[in-house]
């Protein structure tokens, strides 16, 4: 605020052919806080106003060359400065020269010589009108876009009543020929499931947040996803909401259709695989008579294979039978320890069987878990991130090349709260070259793809997918010969809410 209490800012061109009116003019508007901008005759102030992009105009009429009216006249005509305040500043008093000025689009008139006081009053309530007419201007132009977008979008104002929804937002509702502006958003979601429930998205301070509705019980059951968007006031209160969704019912159907394929196959491959690992435990127990120490050892190593591909068949399926939502859920608080101690006990049972076998019988695992007491807890789908943390588990111990194994889990605290988990081995390092190709799908190290390397080349390309599908990232670093140290990040409960606009990077 300026010493007689104006709000100060903006840029102003000072335009006249007098420069000791200028000056003059000049230091009183940056003794008040304005930044000023000087043109002395009409061609010059076009160019000026073109290249300063000025917020208000004092113009002088009587100018050499352009005369302040038809400067005036130009600048109205132009889309880009229609709305910037004019102020005409004249020793003209006749009533007609007025309206010739308001004719050319003239906002106000100072006669010379004029009262500072009164020159800053005039600025500072054609600056708010000025301010005004912008956001009237950029209102219609969001509304001319967004008429006929393909998503949905509902902006509400803070206490929820519908301010603007669009035509294809009420067609995906359900209600295409009711008007629905000055409604609340509870009553227009009110047919369907919200999730998160519209209680917690009512009192969240997230400032965005994936939504889903469903209608299962409309035929066909509708199902409709998006983004839910807090806009603050000054204090950190709700202004506004905006809602932009789309409809991916045809994308939840396919879904459906996958899942209940991919549990047939999964159903009809596992279960001949447990009827074969039966009989092999009955065997091996000696269940069908005493087995001689040769065939108790094939038999074991048939078991280890049976779990293999069974392993095997989880993972594929785990894989494939990922959808959008599950990529897209914020998840859940995890406490990391208690995660890895429990993936760390399923990898080592599954790793016993393959000790059995010639080439893992000298072999020893030696584990080092460092995930301190006061590590935040991550904020991820527990069932997902076990699948990143299971390859990583188990690429250790599938690729180990070494009698003792050393396998070193790392986590950590680094930027905005995050969470570093690293997995280091001793196994035989990754070429530099393979650095782009192993993450990809069906990818492995074993070039001639004989087999001889367990897997199928899924595990670090789902682990990238998935540690993507929460905003983290994953990477590796290898010597040969020494080993390799993959690390992946994860939100953890403390870690501040993504941007909207790298909610789908």
């Amino acid at each position: 605020m300026s010493e007689n209490g104006h709000q100060v800012g903006g840029k102003i061109l000072v335009v006249d052919d007098y420069p000791a009116n200028v000056k003059l003019v000049r230091r009183n508007l940056e003794a008040a806080g304005y930044e000023t901008v000087a043109a002395y005759d009409g061609e010059e102030a076009l160019e000026k106003v073109a290249a300063e992009k000025p917020d208000l105009i004092l113009l002088d009429i009587l100018m050499p060359k352009i005369d302040g009216f038809e400067v005036c006249r130009r600048l109205r005509a132009d889309e880009a400065t229609a709305v910037v305040p004019i102020i005409m500043i004249t020793a003209l008093r006749e009533t007609e020269d007025r309206i010739r000025g308001l004719e050319a689009g003239a906002d106000d008139f100072l006669s010379k010589p004029f009262d500072r006081g009164e020159l800053l009053a005039r600025i500072e309530s054609l600056l708010q009108i000025k301010y005004y007419r912008s956001m009237l201007a950029e209102r219609e132009k969001f509304h001319a876009v967004i008429h006929d977008l393909s998503h949905g979008i509902i902006i509400t104002d803070g206490q929820w009543r519908v301010e603007t929804i669009t035509r294809r937002a009420a067609e995906l509702l359900g209600r295409p020929d009711e008007e629905l502006a000055g409604r609340g958003l509870d009553e227009l979601l009110a047919p369907f499931d919200v999730e998160p429930s519209l209680e917690d998205l009512r009192h969240s301070l997230v400032r965005s947040v994936t939504v889903e509705f469903t209608r299962e019980e409309a035929r066909p059951p509708t199902y409709l996803a998006g983004r839910y968007t807090r806009i603050e006031g000054p204090h950190g209160e709700l202004h506004n909401a905006a809602v932009v969704f789309r409809d991916v019912s045809e994308m939840r159907r396919k879904e459906k259709l996958k899942r209940d394929f991919l549990s047939l196959i999964s159903h009809k491959l596992k279960t001949p695989l447990t009827i074969i690992g039966g009989y092999l435990t009955l065997i091996d127990q000696g269940a069908y008579g005493e087995v001689s120490p040769v065939m108790a050892d094939k038999v074991r190593i048939s078991l280890a294979n049976v779990q293999e591909l069974s392993d095997l068949i989880e993972k594929v399926l785990s894989y494939a039978g990922l959808t959008a939502t599950e990529l897209e859920r914020a998840g859940q608080l995890v406490p990391l320890p208690e995660l890895f101690d429990r993936i760390r006990r399923r990898v080592e049972k599954r790793y016993a069987g393959l000790r059995r076998r010639p080439a893992g019988a000298s072999r020893t695992v030696n584990w080092t878990i460092d995930l301190p007491d006061d590590l935040p807890r991550a904020r991820a789908p527990e069932e997902l991130l076990s699948i990143v943390v299971d390859n990583l588990l188990d690429n250790a111990l599938k690729f180990a090349d070494k009698p003792e194994v050393r396998i070193e889990v790392v986590g950590r605290e680094i930027a905005d709260r995050q969470l570093e988990i690293a997995v280091r081995d001793n196994g035989p390092g990754v070429p530099v070259q393979e650095h782009e190709r192993i993450f990809s799908d069906f990818a492995q190290l074993d070039e001639a793809f004989t087999g001889n390397i367990a897997g199928i080349g899924l595990g670090l390309s789902t682990a990238r997918r998935l540690v993507g599908s929460w905003g983290g990232q994953i990477n590796y670093e290898a010597v040969l010969g020494e080993g390799t140290r993959f690390f992946f990040t994860v939100p953890s409960e403390f870690t501040p809410p993504r941007d909207p606009s790298d909610a789908r990077r």
